[in-house]
Formats: structure tokens, C-alpha cells, sequence
């Protein structure tokens, strides 16, 4: 599915009930999925419980402040790419400093112009849109690209899901850098493509669901042999190009933890929502 005004989600975080409700009311007419709240922390809550698409925050709140919600959503994995822009009656310069220095992608001030905060959400959403579509580490599609070529799949018929899942990503990254950590998920992905793309048949669709999983989309006869595959020939050349060391005592695959999982999916069973699910379970 494609995140379109249609069916994007934003969340109102504002403490003044009457432009909550206001704002509520509005995008709900332009077609999005709009979830409010009137405290800081409740705000937090809503965005961690179901991760919007966009956060339109307040910084005056009763208990904690803006800032402080977007110090937190940016320090949390799961939210931290999650556009936020700032709905404020602070007009000071300092404040505006202070609020664009958190990587938020604006700061406007109230009272404001309805149309003109559409336009500015619509074009965050857009933006985020395109920078979606593939992973910046390793250009493979990313999560939505890969959620939208599942949906294709499920209306012609059967076929099969391959996680590859690095648990041990963030310690990898720990403990040697991230340069070091950014290379090798090139390096897999640069391996993944030697190993499944060297023909052009029946080549399975390969992507990448945030940086430590590797998604292969494959033919319901072909799961079986892909699986085998990456036990067979994937692991030996990552073990080539990353050979033990003398002050390690792992090989690349047990350092990083690699988990290999297969699902047999078939549409008569099966539904988008339930593989999303299914994905994010065994992710997170």
C-alpha cells in the first residue's frame, strides 16, 4: 500500500482541546487517519502503541514538553525517522532555533493558515515518500516498496517470504563503527545479489526492512532450494570476506546474530495486514 493522503496517519499532540478537535476534524475531510491527545505523555504512548506517519506537536504541554517528545521518538529505533513538526504559539528566534536543531522538519507558529499547514504535511509525507522507497545503505527497495510488491503477489497466487534477520546488528555496530557496520550490510546485500540473481529466471524479489533484515520474495516451489541456498553458498562467501580473526573467537554469522526464517504464503489464507504482522513479530 502506498502511504497517498488517503490513507496516511497523522497524530495531533496539542494540549488546546479546540484546535485538537479543529485539526482533527480537517484532516479527517482530506482523507487521513487522524489520532489526537491533549498530554504529552498519553502523545507518546499513541505514537510507540501505532507508529504514525506524521506528528504535528505542540511544544506548551501540561506535563512533559515538546522538546522533550521529540528528544525521546528520536532516541527510540522504531520512531526515529517519524516526521515532526512543530505547532507552537513559541515565536521567540531562540525558540525556533532550538526546535529546528532537533531535526524536526518544521516549526510553525500559531495562529496559522489551514491550507498552507496542509500543503506543508502533504509535502513532508511526499518527501519522506520518496526517501522510503530504498534503503540509503545498500539501494535495495525498503519497506514500503516491499509491502506494495506483496500486495501484487497475493493477487496472482502463491509464493514464499525468507527473512534474513542480523540480531546482533546493533552490537556489531557497537563494537566496530558505524562505517564498518554500513559496509558489510553492502557487503550482504552486494552477496545476496551474486548468490539469487544469476539468471534471469525465476528470480526471487529481494528488499530490505530497515537495516538489519533482508526480505527475498520467491516462488512457492523455489522457498525450500532459496533457503538451502543461503545456508549453502551466502554463508560461506560472508565467512570468506569476513574471516575469523585472532582476537575473535565467532564466525561473521554468529557475531551478527543472522536468524534465517520462511513462511509459505498462500492468499486464500492469508491477508496483507496478518503478513505484515507476522514480519514486524519476528523483526522486533
Amino acid at each position: 500500500m502506498v502511504v497517498t493522503q488517503s490513507n496516511a496517519s497523522i497524530l495531533i499532540i496539542d494540549d488546546d482541546q479546540e484546535i485538537g478537535e479543529m485539526l482533527n476534524s480537517y484532516f479527517e475531510v482530506q482523507g487521513y487517519q487522524v489520532t489526537t491527545s491533549n498530554w504529552g505523555q498519553d502523545g507518546l504512548d499513541a505514537c510507540l502503541e501505532k507508529i504514525p506517519d506524521i506528528v504535528l506537536l505542540d511544544i506548551r504541554l501540561p506535563d512533559l514538553d515538546g522538546y522533550e517528545i521529540v528528544k525521546r521518538l528520536k532516541n527510540n529505533r522504531r520512531t526515529q525517522s517519524v516526521p515532526i513538526i512543530f505547532l507552537t504559539e513559541k515565536r521567540q528566534r531562540e525558540d525556533r532555533l532550538r526546535g529546528l536543531s532537533m531535526q524536526v522538519e518544521d516549526y510553525i507558529t500559531k495562529p496559522f493558515d489551514i491550507q498552507e499547514l496542509r500543503l506543508r504535511v502533504r509535502n513532508v509525507l511526499m518527501r519522506y515518500r520518496r526517501s522510503s522507497l530504498t534503503n540509503a545503505i545498500s539501494a535495495l527497495p525498503e519497506k514500503q516498496l516491499l509491502i506494495e510488491t506483496i500486495e501484487e503477489h497475493l493477487q496472482i497466487g502463491k509464493f514464499g517470504i525468507i527473512l534474513i534477520n542480523l540480531q546482533k546488528l546493533d552490537q556489531y555496530r557497537d563494537q566496530f563503527g558505524f562505517v564498518a557496520a554500513n559496509e558489510l550490510q553492502r557487503n550482504i546485500a552486494l552477496l545476496l545479489r551474486e548468490t539469487f540473481f544469476v539468471s534471469a529466471d525465476q528470480q526471487p524479489f529481494l528488499a530490505q526492512w530497515g537495516n538489519a533484515n533482508f526480505i527475498l520474495l520467491t516462488q512457492a516451489d523455489q522457498i525450500d532450494q532459496n533457503e538451502k541456498t543461503i545456508y549453502q553458498s551466502l554463508f560461506p562467501k560472508l565467512e570468506q570476506a569476513y574471516p575469523v580473526r585472532e582476537n575473535q573467537s565467532n564466525r561473521i554469522d554468529h557475531q551478527l546474530g543472522i536468524r534465517v526464517y520462511k513462511k509459505h504464503i498462500n492468499p486464500h489464507t492469508e491477508s496483507l495486514q496478518k503478513i505484515i504482522i507476522d514480519l514486524e513479530r519476528l523483526i522486533h
